[in-house]
Order: structure tokens, then sequence, then C-alpha cells
């Protein structure tokens, strides 16, 4: 029995003990003491070749934080240590899961230094799966791609008022993905709220950049080359020559009988015209009336029902009872007539003012009106003395071709609106508010340039650079306060900055700049001649009359001697670039 015993006894010893020999063996267990080495107290990244890992494909056990021995290999030896990662992921199953971690780790240290606008690309690649920390990297993603999706958004702004309220939400927004990191499985949670506290560090720097350049009281947006000028809000300058000719037409004993207010395109009739108020006596009233409203031309009679309607609302209690709606040209001088007779009741006169006119002409040569509406117009001119009737347009009477106009406004006196003098730019880019209704003449915080802001000689070469062209001036400066305002450290306006806002304002104002040299209505000949100014800055003048008077009254040229040249700098600069 005792020997039988002895036997059972030393047979469980020894397979006891050749099991755990042959698991120890067989599961390559002994290298986890090896391991602990390259793992603590610290990672040995520059021994993970010696690793079993690395030489051995038949460790079936998984290394703890084999993740991070790897990830010190991959920072010490960047190239050689990727490709191991990858290895292991492709082929190593027993140390795959290592390996996505410390891929991880890795994307994740290297997006804490990438672009704000780039972290999507940056995590596009991150491993993602069903098990562990692999099912939140979808989670991770989302997180992320916000984040780029506002930089992208502040980016895409131009104008630091507008960039300011977005640095400042992408700031609170990579706050609040740090905090909702730490939700996220491990290695993604620790590395990435690592990661995010350095975009939260450049996007706060991001802001407060974009909040420094508000603060640097940036030259007030006041200028605007566009439509007709609201004085109370935008650069406005008083056509003092214009307004005081409107006047003394207007005041005249025996009653005005007709104007015709002519400039060219871009001139500024219409900002003229809608700001006459104040500037004209009291006595004087203001209807006004764009031709380029539709319902004022899509039919005679709906012109008539417009005109009426903007007289009425000029006049107010002044005018006849009831709202005007006249069906024919009969009813229409009625009404004229019944206004005309409150005016002079009242010692009063209406300026009726149809701005842009040569619709009528063309509308006459389409069918839609008759003639039968300047007969009208003609006899009102002369027989209503309270009422001043104004035509505005670009075009020269004789250009109308669609009716006899010299006949019908035979009696109308023509006003030219010229560009501006010199003085008048000067006054434009000083004062640009000095008529605004929102402050007292006298007010300090009025809006206001002094002369030394635009730099040495800078409003007269702006002056010069538009040739006084109202629009062209508006633009130049809009232009260089937008320039100068976006520029980080320009205290005040140089000539290289006047050099881009002029090639800028190029490109802003193309539309007009080629509306203004070639539009529709010129003889292809003419901008023949112009465009042989690309080459050259003097040329002889054209040999067809035609073309050469053409030029004249477009103010496109001027004459030095036996050659022309381009009256406005602008505009050759214009043609050598986008014309």
């Amino acid at each position: 029995m005792v020997g039988i015993a002895f036997g059972v006894a030393v047979g469980v010893s020894f397979g006891i003990a050749f099991g755990i020999a042959w698991s120890v063996g067989s599961l390559r267990v002994y290298y986890h003491l090896a391991h602990l080495f390259l793992v603590w107290p610290r990672s040995r990244g520059h021994w993970y070749p010696y690793h079993p890992v690395a030489w051995d494909d038949l460790c079936v056990l998984p290394f703890p934080q084999l993740d991070l021995v790897l990830m010190a290999y991959a920072e010490q030896h960047p190239q050689a240590g990727e490709q191991e990662i990858e290895r292991l992921i492709e082929t190593y199953p027993a140390q795959r899961m290592a390996a996505l971690r410390a891929k991880a780790r890795l994307m994740a240290r290297r997006a804490a230094d990438e672009p704000l606008g780039r972290l999507d690309t940056a995590v596009a690649d991150l491993p993602e799966g069903a098990e562990g920390f692999l099912r939140d990297t979808a989670k991770l993603r989302d997180m992320v791609g916000e984040i780029a999706r506002l930089q992208h958004g502040l980016e895409g702004q131009d104008r630091p008022f507008l960039r300011e309220p977005v640095a400042a939400q992408l700031a609170e927004k990579i706050e609040n993905v740090r905090h909702r990191l730490g939700g996220l499985s491990e290695p993604l949670a620790s590395e990435f709220r690592a990661a995010a506290q350095h975009w939260s560090a450049r996007a706060h720097d991001q802001h407060a950049a974009i909040r420094h350049k508000l603060e640097r009281s940036p030259a007030p947006l006041v200028f605007r080359a566009g439509d007709q000028v609201e004085r109370c809000r935008e650069a406005f300058v008083p056509r003092t020559r214009v307004v005081g000719q409107l006047d003394r037409q207007l005041t005249l004993a025996t009653g005005c009988p007709a104007l015709i207010l002519y400039g060219r395109r871009r001139m500024g009739k219409s900002t003229v015209l809608r700001n006459l108020q104040g500037f004209l006596p009291d006595a004087v009233l203001v209807a006004q009336l764009s031709m380029q409203k539709a319902k004022a031309f899509s039919a005679q009679t709906s012109l008539l029902v417009q005109i009426a309607a903007t007289v009425a609302d000029a006049l107010g209690d002044l005018g006849p009872d009831g709202h005007p709606s006249p069906e024919d040209t009969v009813a229409f001088y009625d009404y004229l007539e019944a206004c005309d007779t409150g005016l002079r009741a009242a010692d009063k006169r209406l300026l009726l003012a149809l701005d842009e006119y040569e619709y009528i002409d063309r509308k006459l040569g389409e069918g839609v009106f008759d003639e039968d509406l300047l007969a009208l117009i003609r006899e009102s001119i002369q027989s209503h003395r309270n009422l001043t009737w104004i035509f505005a347009g670009n075009h020269d009477i004789t250009e109308l071709t669609h009716a006899e106009w010299t006949s019908y406004l035979v009696s109308a006196r023509t006003i030219e609106v010229p560009p501006f003098t010199p003085e008048e730019t000067r006054r434009l880019l000083t004062e640009p508010l000095r008529y605004s209704c929102l402050w007292d003449r006298d007010d300090a915080n009025r809006p206001h340039f002094k002369p030394g802001f635009w730099g040495a000689g800078g409003i007269e070469w702006i002056h010069t650079e538009a040739g006084g062209w109202p629009h062209l001036v508006q633009l130049l400066a809009e232009t260089v306060v937008d320039l100068f305002n976006d520029a980080e450290t320009l205290e005040r306006i140089d000539a290289d900055l006047l050099e881009r806002a002029a090639d800028e304002a190029v490109m802003l104002g193309n539309v007009v700049l080629r509306q203004l040299m070639n539009p529709d209505e010129a003889a292809p000949a003419e901008w023949t001649y112009l465009s042989g100014f690309r080459a050259q800055d003097r040329q002889p003048p054209p040999t067809d009359e035609t073309v050469r008077q053409a030029l004249r009254r477009r103010l496109l040229v001027t004459e030095e001697g036996d050659r022309w040249r381009l009256r406005v700098p602008l505009m050759q600069r214009w043609l050598r670039q986008r014309g």
C-alpha cells in the first residue's frame, strides 16, 4: 500500500510539474519577467528589438502594457516603430490589441500638434471595432470633427468682428470636448484629453489675437461703393455746385420749366436726388421715382399710378383728397393740376424727379409707352409753375432715339453732375459723416479721419487714381480702409497699401469698370480705340469724329497735345489687368 501511495504521489507531482513546465514553455510565460523589466519603472522603447514579441511569433499570452513599449519605440524610431505596430496588427493576433492601443496613442500625440482645421483628417485612420476601446472611436471622430468644422468656418470669415464669435465658440467647444473625452475607454480618454489641452491653448491664443485686432480701434467702415448713398449712415459729401444750380432754378420767381440732371454712370446723380432734402429751401418738396422700378415700366398706366403715388407721399396733407389712381393721361393731368393748385396756395414747390429716365425712351421704342405720355409731360411743364419736372440720366438728350425728346423738353435746362473736385474728395475722406443725422453737428464722437490717416499725399493719390469719379473714390476708400483694418501692425496708410488697394479695387469693381469702359450701347469702334491703352499710356486720337465725340462725352479721355490718354488711371489699371 505504501508503495502504491508513493507511486501515485510521484506520478501526480510529475504530472503537475510537467504541466507547469509545458505551459511555461509553450505559452512563453517566462518572457513576462523580461517584459516586466521593459515596462517598469518606465517604458524602455530603445530595448524593444530585444523584446520576445519582436523576434518570437509564438507568444500567445498578451503582454500587459506592451502598447507603452511600442509607443516609446515608435517615438524614438518613428519609421521602424510604425512598421512594427502595423506588423503586429496584421500578423500577431495575440498582441494585436496592444498594437492597436499603441497606434491610437501614437495618433493622439501627433494630433496634438495638428492644425485645428485638420483634426478630422488626423483621426480618420483611427482603428475601430466591436471590442474594448475600439467601440468608442466613432464617437471620438464625431467630437474631433466638430472642432475641425468650426475651425473651417472661422477660416472662411474675413472680417475680425465676424471671426471673433466663431473663435470664442471654438474655444468653448474644445473645452466641452475635453470633458466628454473622459467618458471614453482607455487609451482614448487619457491620450486625447492630453491632446485637447494643446488644442484648447491654440484656440484661446487664436481668439485672443482676433480680439486684439478688434480692440485696435479699426477705422470706421463708412465708405460704400454701390447704389445711392444714405447720408445718415454712409460717407456722403454734398455736391454744392449741383445743388446750388438746382436751388437757383427752383426758386425762380416765374417757376422753373423743367430740368435735365445729366451725368455719366456712377457719377452720383441718384445720390444727389436722394439727399436734396435739407440742402434746398424748406418750401421745396422732393418726390423721386426710379424708372428702374419694375412697376414703373410694366405699362403706361402703371407708370402714371406710380408717379401719382410718389407725389402724394411727398405732398402729404397738401395733396388732393383721396388716393391717386389715374387710369389714363387725362386723369393724371387733372391730378397734377390739383397738386399744383394746392402747392400754389401753400406757397410751396414740388420737385418731381424721374431717375434713369432713359427707360422711358426704351419703353417708347418697345411700344409699352406712347408719345401721349411725353405730350402730357410737356403740357405739365408749361402749365404747372409750382411743380418742376427733373429728368436724371446718364445719356445726353440727343442720344435718346425713340422720340423727339428735344422737341418735348425744348424749354428744359440741363445741369451736369461732374466728377468730384479735389476739395470734395478731401471732405469725403476726412469728414464722411459730417451731414449724418445720427450725430449732432459738433459731436466729437462723429466718425472722422485726420488727413494724416491716409498717408503722405494719400488723399490726392485716391482722387487722381479715381479721376474724381465718385463711385471709384468710394471704392478706393472702402478698399483702403478694409486693408488697413486687416493689417496686424500698420499704424497708418502707406504707398504700398494704396497700390494693393488699387489692385484689389480693380477686382472688386470689375463689373462697374467694365460698364464704364465698354457699355452695351457703345459703338465697337470706341472699345477698339480704348483697348489700345493696354499697351501704351498715350496714343493719337481716333480718326472717326463720332468716336472722338463719344469718348469725350463719356469723360474717358483727356488730351495732351496731339495725344490722348485715359483720364482715370484706375480704368487703365483695370484695362491692363482684367479688361
